[in-house]
């Protein structure tokens, strides 16, 4: 049931392409639908999108990342009997109640959206789809199946683009959503045809530490991810038309570099708790540790050049009749930059279970409170913007609380880092504010080049300070955990 474990390094990777090729699927589907359909087909397309992910964080999310864990837990232990009476347990559960989340969707997209019948059936089938990909991408991270996975989400990609190539060369505008069904069904299916066949049954402590983990897990997720889903939601039927296309646009844009952040998350999670069930404290320390020194080392860098670059960069990738979406993107930026910082750091949490996970999801509640206070005090009279610093607002104490919990309770020493991070954002920041001219390539891509100078040379002496600490720590016998 398992394959060979080539290493973490290669599952990351691995784990990384399938989302880049998962979520570049998406991105692709916004950009045709954008560019030849217009701001209103993007709008009403992402926000069913939105509809059917804010679903699946019901339910079907957290269960896939809890086969995540109690699969790869059970599998660690030497229990593939343990394992497999999870997988069925997880599938039995998952299907009855993406059944009446599909039922709920279809009538909120005709009261939100207001689509037709068949739309909503659409939006329906995606919730179905989306929610079964969900849970087999955990179960097959669970087994340890990083390769399969991985060219499973090819398959899917390359199914969803040539799809929606077809519907919008025959001008079949109802069938937007067909493309997306058949890639994650087709995902989805690939898991279900090869279900785990060992014998084992759960115990009643085992299903009860399971569902405490998974409802748990359901009010994280849901606070955390769902708060970028309403955002949409909320602009698609407040901001309905134009609007809601620009504020699909800006999110096509701010948040593919994510994935590279959730790709780390999903790979890192299984290995994680097989550390963690084995008692080993400090290779989970000193994981957290270097995956967030990384993290701000390239995502920093990453976000600061799309936030330069964003005027230019939306008019080139969707045209200029999307240039009214640049501020809204701006803000969209730092906060998925915010949200990619303590992936980590939240996976260090959840990951000692019940007690983990719902710490987690108090905290990721905090900011959604705050981030939808914010965005009903706003969207009346910023609009689209409005909705986009209530999800910064939010995202800033959704990632701010375990960031700094972690910090705290392993000692980590991130001050300079924290620091460094900070001023990045306060010099971007600035930069924009007094950059009349960043609407233009050359100004845009000359502040990029001092910006990545800058932070190059910052990274370099950083690094080079950390190499020094360590080489004097293990001169004198210290720990070599601080990574």
């Amino acid at each position: 049931m398992t394959e060979r474990r080539p290493g973490l390094a290669r599952d990351t990777g691995l784990s990384t392409l399938g989302i880049l090729l998962s979520g570049g699927a998406q991105f692709v589907v916004s950009l045709l639908v954008g560019r030849i359909s217009g701001p209103d087909a993007l709008g009403l397309i992402r926000g069913s999108l939105s509809l059917a992910t804010t679903a699946s964080l019901l339910w079907p999310s957290a269960a896939g990342q809890s086969a995540s864990l109690f699969v790869a837990r059970s599998l660690g232990a030497g229990e593939p009997g343990r394992a497999a009476a999870y997988e069925r347990h997880l599938t039995r559960t998952t299907a009855a109640i993406t059944v009446v989340l599909a039922v709920a969707v279809a009538a909120v997209a005709r009261l939100v959206l207001d689509v037709s019948v068949v739309d909503s059936a659409w939006v329906a089938a995606l919730v179905v789809a989306f929610s079964a990909y969900q849970l087999a991408r955990g179960i097959r991270f669970g087994r340890g199946q990083i390769a399969r996975a991985t060219w499973w989400e090819a398959a899917a990609a390359a199914i969803m683009v040539g799809l929606l190539v077809a519907v919008l060369l025959v001008q079949l505008p109802g069938l937007y959503l067909a493309p997306l069904v058949t890639g994650y069904g087709l995902y989805a299916a690939g898991v279900w045809l090869r279900p785990a066949r060992e014998p084992g049954r759960l115990g009643a402590r085992e299903r009860a530490e399971l569902g405490t983990f998974v409802v748990w897990g359901v009010a994280g997720t849901l606070a955390s991810s769902g708060l970028l889903q309403l955002s949409m939601v909320i602009a698609a039927a407040v901001e309905a038309g134009r609007a809601a296309g620009l504020y699909a646009a800006a999110i096509s844009l701010a948040t593919p570099m994510s994935m590279v952040a959730r790709a780390l998350s999903m790979a890192l999670f299984p290995e994680m708790a097989r550390q963690h069930g084995r008692g080993d404290e400090t290779v989970t320390r000193a994981i957290t540790d270097r995956v967030t020194r990384g993290l701000v080392l390239v995502m920093v860098p990453a976000f600061g050049s799309v936030a330069l670059l964003a005027e230019p960069l939306m008019v080139l990738v969707f045209g200029t009749e999307y240039r009214d979406a640049v501020p809204a993107l701006r803000v969209l930026l730092l906060a998925v930059l915010l949200t990619t910082i303590p992936v980590a750091a939240v996976n260090s949490i959840n990951v000692r279970g019940p007690r983990g996970v719902r710490a987690s999801a108090l905290m990721s509640w905090g900011g959604l409170v705050v981030g939808m206070g914010t965005i009903g005090a706003l969207v009346g009279s910023r609009g689209i913007l409005g909705v986009a610093v209530g999800y910064l607002a939010g995202s800033a104490v959704t990632a701010g609380l375990p960031y700094a919990y972690v910090w705290r309770r392993d000692g980590h020493r991130w001050c300079p880092l924290t620091l460094a991070l900070v001023a990045a954002v306060l010099s971007v920041a600035a930069t924009l504010a007094a950059g009349a001219r960043l609407t233009e390539w050359t100004w845009s891509l000359g502040a990029t080049a001092v910006f990545l100078i800058t932070w190059g040379l910052f990274a370099r002496l950083f690094s080079q300070r950390r190499r020094s600490r360590a080489s004097r720590r293990d001169a004198h016998g210290g720990s070599v955990t601080e990574l």
